[in-house]
């Protein structure tokens, strides 16, 4: 099976964070255990990075601070005042390996947030807001390629009054948070699922 993986260095990850105005810096065992590449073995687009236990700016709403002060519209994450006071905001993507889908699933398609728990994927799971976030960012820093332009992904963070939260939309203005509840369905929306892999 041909895998179509990409696969940052703890180094990648630091340099074009660095060039987003983020902070992010991995300790030097950090750098040694994470430059193992993780094994893939899908025929999917695959995106895998790393990121350090110092975690702390690697938040929603620290991400989008440091958009809004040193970038264009387009790498922004969108203004909406709904989530500015949401917890999931306030969220650090978690350290070590993070291996998600480039696109989302066919499947997925104007499915449920709950599509995973019935679709014989045991292995995939719904990603963190801030994990798709830093995906799109960390792509787009690297290539210009714009992900999930057309599409949201739903993620495993829910908001207030039950909402689950999905990202996407990643265009001119930036990407777009958005939340909705459990059982809505739309044929711009599915999933960016996230999957445990071995490393050696």
């Amino acid at each position: 099976m041909k895998s179509l993986t990409i696969c940052l260095t703890p180094e990648e990850v630091e340099q074009r964070l660095s060039r987003l105005g983020i902070a992010c810096s991995f300790s030097a065992e950090e750098h040694a255990v994470l430059s193992t590449t993780p094994i893939v073995n899908r025929a999917d687009r695959v995106f895998a990075f790393p990121t350090p236990a110092k975690n702390q700016t690697l938040n929603l709403k620290n991400i989008k601070t440091c958009l809004d002060g040193r970038h264009s519209k387009q790498t922004s994450i969108f203004e909406h005042s709904w989530y500015e006071t949401e917890q999931f905001m306030t969220t650090c993507c978690p350290p070590g390996w993070h291996v998600l889908f480039m696109d989302v699933l066919a499947g997925s398609i104007q499915q449920s947030v709950n599509y995973l728990d019935s679709a014989s994927t045991s292995d995939l799971h719904l990603p963190l807001a801030a994990e798709v976030v830093l995906m799109l960012l960390l792509h787009y820093e690297g290539s210009g390629e714009q992900l999930l332009m057309k599409k949201h992904s739903w993620c495993s963070d829910v908001a207030s009054l039950n909402r689950h939260v999905t990202v996407g939309a990643f265009g001119r203005n930036g990407i777009f948070i958005s939340g909705h509840p459990a059982g809505y369905a739309s044929r711009g929306l599915g999933i960016c699922p996230k999957f445990d892999v071995l490393v050696y």
